[in-house]
């Protein structure tokens, strides 16, 4: 669903971003990394509040129902001014912390500027800034934590309307609510919050959370208990008070049954709809979890939403070689770069004209036609057309080739093409990570892991290199600096001690790097890990 009523964005003169249950997608213009990591934040907790909440497993549920649209969108209204004060408040005050005061920033924003303030308001008698952060979470949360899994499964899935839900059973009116009452009873339920955690885990944690002080600091992984058992307690406090008015309010983790339930009833009507159940608490407080969860989500779109045009190019190798190699790339010497992804893959990336049939593996070439720019594809038909290619090139300048993680998933397409593919070798990771770390971690290998960082026209990016004694292989992430940082979190959580850096192996590859990483930001539409992905609701 692209339409605007179907998803929630933050959208202003500077980066964009779009959530929808199916991923985020990025816009982002690489020109300052403050506004950048806001944008990238905003869209974070979008998903993040979705995957804890039974409203949230509602949504990703009818998002992908078949003739499900008006529900959903109607699900979505329901929840949009809790959806986007918690996105703007959370990743303002994330992005402040490490940049400092970014007003002209969320200027760019305008229409979140009045969300912004009125939840900056209600958080106010709240002491310390990762305490505000986890009161405007718990606050959230508690809003979206609705009988509507129950209401759903008792009226079928096709009966459903939002008119079976009461109004104080609706998101935005329990956040309505709390705004009427002021900061007073967000106070009160943060200093609940703060003699529980005293009482059972002492005053280190709360004393780490100062007025003014660094949010930080607050969050050494030593009090990561203490802080959840403080978000539980301010969660039941406003539990309690939602209670009172006659709402029915889930326990903090109180949808896993109804989740469960819905996505049994939803596999025997239509089928796998690309959804798990939901995370559990435990999975929820582990780094891997956490990061392979968002980066599943995560979508860079480097062409504003337009994809790129794509043309099927026919030209011998002799051809092919004459034409690229009079061409400058990277220090005034010609480049060459064969790509392989699968044809549902080459489907999403690019416009084709509806005879063309994305050729797997392809020469890509930038060139221009009566309807203007295009991303020509010249197909590479077999394993030994590539050698007759590397072997036309010899030493002109660089010949890379690059294989999307997506095309591993056949056996035998590795089998047959990455033996001739030369070395180094690129697999460019579009999948989520824990389909091929663990297998490092479990053979025990060294992992290097080399961070680039590439400037163009298109503004600032960062690339993550990966390679675990694969003689030549290495695994490549093109993103931008939260996504390759997570990506590390994520490697680190899994082979430990073996992740390490190394210069020289880098300096060995650095122009197959550049031209790879260029070549990708100048041809394909986006970057995402979720070629093979499923979601959890």
């Amino acid at each position: 669903m692209t339409e605007h009523l179907a998803r929630l964005c933050l959208e202003g003169a500077g980066s964009t971003g779009q959530y929808t249950p199916h991923a985020f997608n990025l816009r982002l213009l690489g020109t300052r990394q403050a506004a950048d990591h806001i944008v990238y934040l905003h869209e974070v907790h979008h998903a993040a509040l979705n995957d804890v909440t039974a409203w949230g497993t509602a949504l990703h549920l009818y998002a992908r129902l078949p003739d499900s649209a008006p529900t959903f969108i109607r699900l979505l209204d329901s929840c949009r001014r809790v959806h986007e004060s918690l996105a703007t408040f959370a990743s303002v005050q994330i992005a402040t912390a490490r940049h400092g005061a970014l007003d002209d920033v969320l200027a760019a924003y305008p229409q979140y500027i009045p969300l912004y303030r009125a939840t900056v308001n209600l958080t106010s008698g709240v002491t310390g800034p990762n305490r505000r952060q986890q009161v405007a979470t718990a606050l959230a949360r508690v809003c979206m934590q609705t009988p509507i899994l129950d209401v759903v499964a008792e009226v079928g899935l096709r009966e459903f309307a939002l008119s079976s839900v009461r109004a104080f059973d609706r998101p935005d009116t329990r956040w309505n609510w709390f705004l009427r009452q002021g900061p007073g009873p967000i106070a009160a339920a943060a200093d609940v919050a703060d003699r529980v955690v005293v009482d059972e885990f002492g005053t280190e944690a709360i004393t780490s959370d100062q007025p003014g002080g660094d949010l930080y600091s607050a969050l050494d992984r030593s009090h990561d208990a203490a802080w959840d058992r403080w978000e539980l307690a301010a969660y039941d406090h406003f539990r309690t008070a939602l209670a009172a008015t006659g709402a029915t309010v889930l326990p903090l983790n109180g949808h896993h049954e109804g989740t469960a339930r819905l996505l049994e009833l939803a596999h025997t009507a239509h089928g796998d709809l690309g959804l798990r159940a939901a995370m559990t608490a435990e999975q929820r407080r582990t780094d891997a979890d956490i990061a392979s969860s968002v980066l599943q989500q995560v979508h860079h779109d480097f062409t504003d939403g337009a994809p790129h045009r794509a043309v099927l190019v026919s030209m011998t190798v002799d051809e092919l070689v004459r034409v690229l190699g009079d061409r400058p790339v990277i220090d005034g010497r010609p480049a060459l770069v064969v790509d392989a992804r699968p044809p549902d893959r080459l489907s999403a990336l690019y416009r084709w004209t509806s005879e063309s049939e994305p050729p797997s593996v392809a020469v890509r070439l930038v060139l221009e036609d009566e309807q203007g720019e295009a991303i020509g594809h010249l197909p590479v038909a077999d394993p030994a057309t590539l050698s007759t290619l590397v072997e036309r090139w010899g030493d002109r300048g660089v010949l890379a080739v690059c294989v999307s993680a997506s095309c591993l998933a056949d056996p035998e397409f590795a089998r047959r093409w990455l033996p001739t593919a030369p070395r180094p070798a690129f697999i460019l990771v579009d999948v989520e990570p824990d389909r091929f770390v663990p297998r490092w971690a479990a053979g025990g290998k060294p992992v290097v892991a080399i961070v680039v960082h590439v400037t163009d026209t298109g503004g600032d990016r960062t690339a993550l290199l990966l390679s675990s004694e694969s003689k030549g292989i290495w695994w490549l992430a093109v993103a931008d600096d939260i996504t390759v940082r997570l990506m590390i979190e994520y490697v680190r959580s899994e082979v430990g001690d073996a992740l390490r850096t190394d210069n020289d192996a880098f300096a060995a590859i650095r122009d197959h790097a550049r031209v790879v990483i260029t070549h990708i930001l100048a041809t394909e539409s986006f970057t995402s890990f979720d070629a093979m992905a499923s979601s959890h609701a």
